[in-house]
């Protein structure tokens, strides 16, 4: 009798992996862990679009919205689509004050043809309690950004 190999599910793996790499959903090749799209003290220079309110979206946190002062014009206007190297950070919060953070969703635009089926942009995830980051054309986001695309620019909501 040949004893029973155990099959590896992609958690175990990226578990094994998870000293060499991050798990994500990212197909580029790099370093093991990207860089966040925005600067860490972005609250310094970028602009805050949308005022703290519950998102039953990102798993009932409450969030702020912020843009990069290039581009925050264009996204209160509602000037879409936004121009290529657009940012925006969504700060997730615990409390409905948006005073304790849980994480982090930023998204940006890439030039035209970049990611056709995402309106050329990528996500990011950042959990500040576990710290892990995922990168790239995150099925979470884009399963309901595409549903946003009637003349927002898969941004979904207006300031």
């Amino acid at each position: 009798m040949t004893p029973k190999r155990p099959v590896l599910t992609l958690a175990a793996i990226c578990l094994a992996l998870t000293s060499a790499t991050q798990c994500s959903d990212d197909n580029s090749a790099g370093s093991s862990r990207p860089e966040p799209f925005y600067p860490t003290d972005f609250r310094a220079s970028y602009i805050q679009v949308r005022d703290c309110r519950f998102s039953s979206a990102h798993d009932g946190h409450n969030i702020l919205v912020f843009a990069d002062p290039e581009n925050a014009g264009a996204y209160v206007d509602g000037a879409y689509p936004l121009p290529a190297g657009s940012i925006l950070v969504k700060v997730l919060h615990t409390d409905p004050g948006c005073s304790e953070v849980a994480g982090f969703v930023s998204m940006r635009k890439g030039g035209v043809q970049t990611a056709p089926l995402s309106g050329d942009w990528s996500w990011q995830e950042l959990d500040t309690r576990s710290k892990a980051m995922r990168e790239g054309q995150l099925p979470s986001c884009i399963g309901c950004h595409t549903g946003c695309t009637e003349g927002r620019d898969f941004t979904c909501t207006d300031p």
